[in-house]
């Protein structure tokens, strides 16, 4: 047996070698042109502004104001009557930020106490300003968008912790699900804390660990949302004091055995906007304890905005009871104007993604000469004057462009642009058309924490990102998803260039057996022959324990994967794939050298990267038995 293994080997290594001069045979594609750098001026001196400067991928430079803290006349909350005693301070929060509206170069400043708010608060138009929360404490229970900036230039907020109100409507609990003997799709949770057994706690039922009450169950997923399939439960009754009967229809005959997070509501209210070409916006030392949808969403064409310290997650001395922070994504950011950086915060325990970062794209339905009628979802914005660029069916970028000249939004869901010119019948029924104007490119994400959540912790939809010295622990799903997706409801990604990842830490991530890193498209659950993607290094990370496949790689020209160490450990059980790259057909100019496998033999399976394409697979694996690849 050792004999045949040893040939097994021999036979791979004589294939390999054969397949590195096939490659020199069978030549591939060029690598795609390099993008212009953005390289920002220095801002002219304020009186009133302090500037960061952040340096991202290739050289590139922006900056990003912020108030001169020392310039700014403070003024106390206050003397427009919020207090702590208040029973409501909506009215009050919204005269004082109407007065930094009014007069810019405010300093406007909490006492250290608990605020209790019932509707939306909104800053509006404000120029220089801190909003210093001061360790102050917002308490709320709006299930809708809480605080929102518009239109504002220079604006910091820092200080300020939001807390929902659990005694009126607590977010989650856990329970076990056990199955009853005797009755037909019938089961009983079992809730920890009998005070959360409460019939609205099943909006949605995810699966999680037991050991830990935190999302994500090693090797297994289970999860049902009764905002997409109400059909599912037909009666609940509360049959003890820790306990709720649910009747089903079926869809969770394999719920029983296992603990779930249990929540009131998903994708409900935001906690923090930022829209309407906001710009130079710092969120500083906030804690968001608490929500029922996003925590923050950047979009409409924002941009230069920083956010630091932040913290999401249940509050440290309620983390027993409070068991979720957020019931969506932590950080949305959508049809945004890029540069922007997001440094030193601490993500965890939400519903969904940490970091989504993405701009709309739209399908298309119908040309007719001018005027073009797309599916899109909320996010994707068009206004007269923009300039569109078009993909093919086949999500190709074309070299095609019109100006925009009226925009309307139908009955039926759909939009309607029309155009400057009649477009080419190139362009038709299947094609792709997104805004040049907003594409949410140049972005630093450095030195966060990124653990223990429902979802992904990266979401790179846009260009020129730089991804660095973070750490990435227990996700349930990928640790970075470099993507373009539609799926009927959402439509995010026009495809991206000039991405790095790197000095990272990746320890227990995707936790149910997906891979570790992902690329690739996914247009209506099917991947695509364009390389949407170009120019992604990943370099000088460190993986450790490791469930599934390492990474799986479609759509890219230029893929580089060198100097990375993998330990495959044993959190999890062993597996022929586990900690694998996988490169899919549609691949081009992958270099991988230079990565250390700790605890993997010479010729495992492990280190043998597969894919469906032969050349791709003769050409990285010969690299892979060599050791070069000529990555510059």
């Amino acid at each position: 047996m050792k004999h045949l293994k040893k040939l097994i080997i021999l036979l791979c290594v004589a294939a390999l070698a054969a397949g590195s001069v096939a490659c020199i045979v069978l030549r591939q594609p060029p690598l795609p042109e390099k993008r212009e750098v953005l390289i920002e001026p220095v801002p002219a001196a304020n009186e009133l502004r302090d500037f960061q400067e952040v340096n991202g991928t290739g050289g590139s430079r922006f900056f990003i104001q912020s108030p001169k803290m020392q310039a700014l006349k403070t003024v106390p909350v206050s003397q427009f009557g919020a207090s702590p005693g208040n029973e409501d301070n909506t009215e009050a929060l919204n005269s004082a930020f109407a007065y930094c509206k009014d007069n810019p170069g405010t300093h406007l400043l909490f006492d250290k106490a608990v605020y209790y708010v019932s509707g939306a608060l909104l800053l509006e138009n404000i120029t220089d300003a801190c909003i210093d929360g001061n360790g102050a404490m917002i308490l709320y229970d709006y299930g809708s968008s809480l605080f929102t900036l518009r239109h504002c230039e220079c604006v910091e907020v820092r200080g300020l912790t939001f807390e929902w109100d659990w005694d009126k409507i607590p977010l989650s609990a856990i329970a076990r699900a056990v199955e009853v003997k005797g009755e037909k799709n019938t089961l009983d949770f079992i809730f920890d804390n009998p005070d959360y057994a409460r019939e609205d706690m099943l909006y949605a039922v995810c699966q999680c660990d037991p050991e830990t009450g935190t999302y994500g169950a090693k090797g297994t997923y289970i999860e049902s949302y009764d905002g997409q399939n109400p059909d599912v439960i037909k009666k609940v009754t509360k049959i003890g004091n820790d306990t709720l009967r649910v009747v089903h229809n079926g869809a969770w005959a394999h719920f029983a055995g296992n603990s779930y997070i249990l929540r009131s509501t998903a994708y409900g209210g935001s906690l923090i906007d930022i829209y309407e070409a906001c710009r130079d916006i710092t969120l500083d030392g906030l804690n968001l304890y608490g929500g029922t949808g996003m925590g923050v969403i950047v979009g409409e064409r924002t941009s230069h905005f920083t956010l630091r310290n932040i913290f999401i997650g249940p509050d440290p001395e309620k983390a027993d009871v409070h068991l979720t922070s957020l019931d969506a994504d932590a950080v949305h950011i959508s049809d945004s104007d890029g540069c922007f950086l997001i440094e030193n915060c601490d993500f965890s325990r939400q519903g969904d993604d940490d970091i989504n970062i993405n701009s709309g794209i739209g399908l298309i339905h119908s040309v007719n000469g001018k005027t073009v009628v797309f599916e899109a979802d909320g996010s994707m914005n068009v206004d007269p004057g923009d300039t569109v660029l078009f993909r093919d069916k086949n999500f190709n970028l074309t070299d095609i462009s019109a100006v925009a000249e009226k925009c309307v939004r139908n009955e039926d869901g759909t939009r309607e642009v029309t155009f400057s010119e009649n477009l080419p019948d190139s362009i038709g029924r299947g094609c792709f058309l997104f805004n040049r104007d907003n594409t949410g490119g140049n972005y630093v994400i450095r030195n966060n924490y990124f653990h223990e959540h429902r979802a992904r912790s990266l979401l790179l939809q846009t260009s020129d990102g730089l991804v660095e010295n973070n750490v990435f622990y227990k996700t349930t799903h990928n640790a970075i998803k470099i993507i373009m997706d539609i799926n009927g409801v959402w439509h995010e990604g026009t495809g991206a260039d000039n991405i790095v990842v790197r000095n990272n830490k990746f320890i227990e991530c995707s936790v149910i057996g997906t891979e570790v890193i992902e690329v690739g498209t996914h247009l209506l659950d099917k991947s695509n022959g364009s390389y949407a993607f170009t120019n992604i290094r990943i370099e000088n990370n460190e993986f450790r324990d490791i469930c599934g496949n390492l990474i799986v790689v479609n759509n890219v020209n230029n893929f580089i994967f060198r100097n990375n160490k993998i330990t495959l450990g044993n959190a999890f059980r062993n597996d022929v794939g586990k900690g694998r790259s996988y490169f899919l057909a549609d691949c081009v100019n992958v270099f991988i050298s230079g990565n250390t496998f700790t605890d993997a033999p010479p010729f495992s399976l492990t280190r043998i990267a597969r894919s469906n394409s032969p050349v791709a697979w003769f050409r990285v694996n010969a690299a892979i038995i060599s050791g070069k690849d000529g990555a510059k």
